[in-house]
């Protein structure tokens, strides 16, 4: 135990539980900008400019954090990934509080915080500026609290739950599979009578004056989560199988998994955690809601953390003796296997250093996020596919539009076809090099695009040459984005002047159209 001026004691244990919190700063400090942003990153930094109470697939929280980094930092990656930084190391101090409460000792510490450390899947989370990592981070806070309130006897603290399930609403709405797996475990528990407290019912109508304005939103506009779960259900969790489910919830945190579902056993069934019991059963029953309705994988990472901290417990506890001398030995090798791993949870490796490293270790690792949202298998992490190839698009954009005239510039109209990702890399990146705003029709971009386009030069981007030749006379190919790792490979970029029709009429039809499903 450390001792400091004027009788400030910091056990043993806290100094260790600040060692893993100043590890966990520095491996995103140094890593924070090694790849390009995220295309989901840029879709969420742009909604700074359009703070609204709700968009087309994701709740306000995001857009409003967005625009506070924004101000702050400008077009910075650093400080747009400062944020999910620092989640994660709250998280990290949240799960010592638990272990400590739990009764857990140093060792219970080190294991629980080692494995919120170096799981690749909560390393993704807390890399990226995303709705996930806020999820996980405001799904362990209100878990820590539920157990406070249950352990402590203090129904008054259902305020601060009902606020920060409120606020929770307002990053994901699959936090209703969260609240319906707790309600129902606690419902069954003996500490239902919790629920007949006048907390529980000042909590409740918090938590909807919290999330009025985004449901009146969502009315106004023609509820947009409802097409927005079609469209998962059609391209992404078609995909889905039960296999697949369990494949990727073990990849997530690879041999650390052994961790967590001791944890959630020894809520289930042992004694001494009985008075827990509920936490055990609404886990479950969350990773069966999301097993049943197709989810993905990593849609139940918020509910591991708390097993985590379960889990070093019990390992503590009860691994003592004899026992020892296996334990010891097989939380090494679950160690180095998942430092094996770390490329694929942090920015670690230049694209060509990391698919090296796959070649040699693809035998024994399995990598998480391989599989795409086709279900099928590739080559590379799908996250790490949409976080490069950006600022290629963007210079050849830049390119296009060099080539135009000052009054050309002030008219040209820049289009992705139906890619938030591109449209988002030119609002990012392009200010480098002032390009305008891009157009697409997908996501919150078919909210924000203008009802009419000036008559001007036309810079398209897609795949494909498509029908562009049929609305202008001269189409130059500019350049073709080069980047195997890249999920934008072979994307074309042309330049398109001299209007063979009336390309105004036609974008105009087409935003209406387009903007008939936001009313």
């Amino acid at each position: 135990m450390i001792t400091l001026k004027a009788n400030f004691k910091i056990s043993n244990y806290w100094i260790i539980a600040i060692l893993f919190i100043i590890v966990k700063l520095c491996l995103h400090f140094f890593t924070s900008t090694n790849y390009e942003l995220h295309r989901d990153e840029m879709l969420y930094f742009n909604m700074a400019d359009h703070l609204s109470f709700g968009y087309a697939t994701v709740p306000p929280v995001i857009g409003f954090l967005a625009f506070i980094i924004k101000n702050i930092f400008g077009y910075s990656v650093f400080g747009i990934h400062l944020i999910p930084a620092l989640l994660g190391v709250a998280s990290l101090f949240i799960i010592a509080k638990i272990v400590r409460e739990l009764g857990g000792g140093i060792l219970a510490l080190i294991i629980s915080s080692s494995a919120f450390l170096l799981s690749p899947g909560l390393l993704l989370f807390d890399t990226l500026f995303t709705t996930n990592v806020i999820e996980q981070f405001l799904w362990l806070l209100t878990t820590y609290f539920l157990f406070r309130m249950i352990s402590q006897n203090k129904p008054e603290l259902w305020i601060l739950i009902g606020i920060f399930l409120g606020l929770a609403f307002l990053n994901k709405y699959s936090v209703l599979f969260y609240i319906l797996g707790f309600f129902i475990a606690i419902l069954f528990s003996s500490h239902r009578k919790l629920f007949n407290s006048r907390y529980f019912y000042y909590s409740m109508i918090i938590g909807i004056i919290i999330i009025l304005p985004n449901l009146i939103w969502q009315y106004t506009h023609g509820w947009p989560v409802v097409y927005h779960m079609g469209e998962l259900k059609r391209t992404q969790m078609v995909n889905m199988k039960t296999n697949y489910f369990f494949a990727d919830i073990f990849t997530l945190n690879e041999a650390f998994t052994l961790i967590w579902i001791t944890g959630l056993l020894s809520l289930l069934f042992l004694k001494n955690l009985k008075r827990n019991q509920y936490i055990g059963v609404s886990s479950l029953i969350i990773i069966l809601l999301f097993l049943f309705s197709k989810g993905k994988g990593y849609y139940i990472l918020g509910i591991i953390p708390f097993l985590f901290a379960a889990g070093g417990c019990t390992i503590e506890k009860y691994i003592k003796g004899k026992l020892s001398l296996v334990i010891y030995p097989v939380l090494l090798i679950i160690l180095l296997y998942s430092m094996i791993a770390l490329p694929y949870g942090l920015p670690l490796l230049s694209f060509d250093r990391l698919h090296n490293y796959t070649v040699k270790t693809h035998k024994f690792i399995i990598y998480p996020f391989y599989r795409w949202e086709d279900g099928k298998v590739h080559e590379i992490s799908q996250v790490y596919a949409d976080m490069t190839g950006w600022r290629e698009l963007t210079g050849y954009v830049a390119k296009a539009y060099d080539r135009l005239s000052k009054e050309e510039q002030k008219k040209c109209t820049i289009y992705a076809e139906r890619d938030y990702g591109n449209a988002g890399a030119i609002h990012f990146y392009g200010k480098e090099y002032n390009l305008p705003e891009a157009i697409t029709f997908l996501e919150s971009y078919v909210m924000w695009a203008p009802d009419t386009i000036p008559d001007g030069p036309f810079i398209y981007i897609n795949s494909e040459i498509g029908d562009i030749r049929k609305l202008f006379n001269s189409v130059t190919k500019i350049g073709s984005v080069s980047n195997s790792c890249s999920r934008e490979n072979g994307l074309l970029i042309f330049l398109c002047t001299d209007p063979a029709v009336n390309v105004q009429e036609v974008y105009r039809k087409k935003a209406i159209e387009e903007k008939k499903l936001y009313r």
